[in-house]
């Protein structure tokens, strides 16, 4: 048998970034058939952590292209899997639940995880009964099979998960389970009755909160079984022994008195070698570039990285700008922003230079130094790698709502802002600071997120529509977050944000991901000055009497944050 993907998955290659590509993208789609709060799904070595997207190892395709179909079956589950509970509001559930227990030891967190872990397993495949899911599932939990470890030993927390799953799901029992089972399995057993039932509720609110209010009943009630249960506190001169969930593998021989543990370099990468594989990242920039289409609709990414169900999100499109702008660089401004560039670079230039040690016995040849060599050879000097600890990302994200086109037979402001626009990217041009200028607004209740600056060409947008700002700024510091630079995003409006995410979710997403944001309201009524003042401290959001004075408000900011930050 060829697999179940093999029938319906045609694209396929024999060039490994290809298919990579190829295979990333119909497991996306497999995705999108699950829900709309589903991680994006990346393979690993191509995103920077779990916490925002669901992560798959390579190393089950690496090295045989095309993937074969029963592989692709095994992907297909493990996307099934953890996207089904994603939809579902798994973490939010897990967080709600552990609550319940947060002053227990850390020994029983570790069962309430792996618990929890079987309980979604459990809730998952009710969901997915009588759909093609469940075949894909059973797929998933045939690859663990295999006991952990005896059961007529006490219970770890990850046998007991899997006894309780088997039972639940296959009916299955060992025969001579250890009798600390006895005190957990009855437990177990009526939250597996109760699971199915938080599943066929009507919406995702009432089975989010019914599985929430479960679990933590659940977890107390674990809690105190586990608080008789007997601990092994094992003595100072004990021997250490591996638990027998652990990997199998060879007794290390026991280390003479004084002898140092070395290991060569062979063993230390047959131990890598275990852990999960991830791309190289040569071969996951590939990978990204065939892929860079499919980041177009950004709803499900930030759904994802906001955790928060009452968040008030809209559905969220990238695109890039089409039509090239008409408006040309003002020099004055240009010069400016060019001279205050200038300036960080000599900064940077000194703060290097306090950084280098001279008179050293090995390194780099210092000129100055030569007439050391016949004395006692200090006649080196040791600079530090240039890295890029003070350089920047700059993410402008600008409102291109209805208000930025102006009154009938005055200036646009839209026009005011495409002239600073321009300037900037010009004065950014060879400077070690990287620059992103987006625009958004509304169109029938979609929020557009335009990347403006592309391809060496500053482009432009039509304003109009409603004014989501909390859901751009989201959209466009999602995009920048995985970059080494330090990130500063400005916020560029006229007026309050009327649509799509709360402001303050926005700006606490940020701060969670170390981005610095600021805002600039230009030519603000007093209304949206409190509202603006409502999420941004006074050190955070600078007023401008109105857009013409953009670019000075710019300049400023950036002497207060790019040039403050190298002295």
């Amino acid at each position: 048998m060829a697999g179940y993907s093999a029938y319906w998955r045609r694209n396929r290659s024999s060039l490994e970034a290809a298919e990579l590509a190829l295979s990333l993208r119909a497991l996306r789609k497999v995705a999108s058939h699950l829900g709309g709060n589903v991680k994006p799904v990346y393979w690993r070595g191509m995103a920077g952590s779990e916490e925002g997207a669901l992560l798959l190892s390579p190393d089950l395709v690496r090295g045989r292209y095309p993937v074969h179909g029963d592989t692709m079956d095994l992907l297909v589950a493990q996307v099934a899997r953890q996207g089904m509970g994603s939809a579902e509001w798994g973490e939010w559930v897990g967080k709600k639940a552990m609550e319940a227990a947060k002053d227990a030891p850390e020994e029983v967190r570790g069962f309430l995880a792996a618990l929890l872990e079987t309980a979604e397993d459990l809730y998952v495949a009710a969901r997915a009964e009588g759909q093609v899911w469940r075949s894909y599932l059973e797929k998933a939990w045939a690859l663990e099979a295999e006991p952990l470890r005896d059961p007529a030993l006490p219970p770890s927390p990850e046998s007991l998960a899997r006894v309780w799953r088997d039972r639940a799901l296959f009916g299955r029992t060992p025969d001579n389970l250890h009798f600390l089972h006895d005190d957990l399995l009855p437990l177990l057993d009526h939250a597996a009755e109760q699971i199915p039932k938080t599943a066929a509720l009507p919406n995702q609110t009432s089975r989010r909160e019914a599985r929430a209010l479960l679990y933590s009943g659940l977890f107390v009630r674990i809690c105190r079984a586990l608080a008789e249960w007997e601990r092994f506190l094992p003595g100072e001169d004990a021997v250490n022994l591996h638990d027998e969930a652990a990997p199998q593998g060879d007794l290390e021989e026991p280390l003479e008195d004084g002898e140092p543990e070395t290991r060569e370099p062979e063993e230390e990468e047959k131990e890598r070698s275990k852990l999960p594989g991830e791309l190289p990242q040569e071969l996951a920039e590939d990978v990204a570039a065939l892929m860079e289409d499919e980041e177009a609709d950004l709803t499900r990414s930030i759904a994802v990285a906001v955790r928060d169900p009452e968040a008030g999100q809209m559905e969220t499109v990238f695109r890039r700008g089409a039509a090239k702008t008409t408006v040309r660089p003002d020099p004055l401004q240009v010069r400016r922003l060019r001279r205050l560039f200038q300036e960080q670079e000599t900064l940077i230039r000194q703060a290097k230079r306090r950084k280098v040690r001279r008179g050293l016995t090995g390194g780099v040849l210092d000129q100055r130094r030569l007439y050391r060599v016949p004395m006692d050879g200090r006649a080196f000097k040791h600079r530090q790698a240039p890295g890029k600890e003070h350089a920047w990302r700059i993410v402008v994200v600008a409102d291109a709502s209805a208000s930025m086109s102006g009154r009938p037979g005055e200036t646009k402001p839209w026009s005011a802002a495409e002239k600073c626009f321009v300037s900037l990217a010009e004065a950014a041009k060879g400077s070690r600071n990287l620059v992103d200028i987006y625009a958004y607004n509304e169109d029938r209740r979609v929020c557009g997120l335009t990347l403006l600056n592309h391809g060496g060409e500053l482009h432009s947008v039509m304003p109009g529509g409603r004014t989501p700002s909390g859901q751009a700024i989201v959209a466009a510091a999602m995009r920048s977050r995985h970059r080494e630079n330090r990130t500063l995003l400005i916020h560029i409006t006229d007026g309050a944000s009327n649509c799509g995410m709360r402001m303050g979710e926005a700006v606490r997403y940020c701060e969670r991901n170390g981005i610095d944001i600021y805002t600039i309201g230009c030519g603000c009524n007093r209304q949206t000055r409190d509202f603006l003042r409502e999420f941004f401290p006074p050190g955070r959001i600078l007023f401008l009497k109105d857009i013409g004075r953009l670019a000075q408000g710019i300049e400023r900011l950036f002497r207060n944050t790019i040039l403050y930050s190298i002295q």
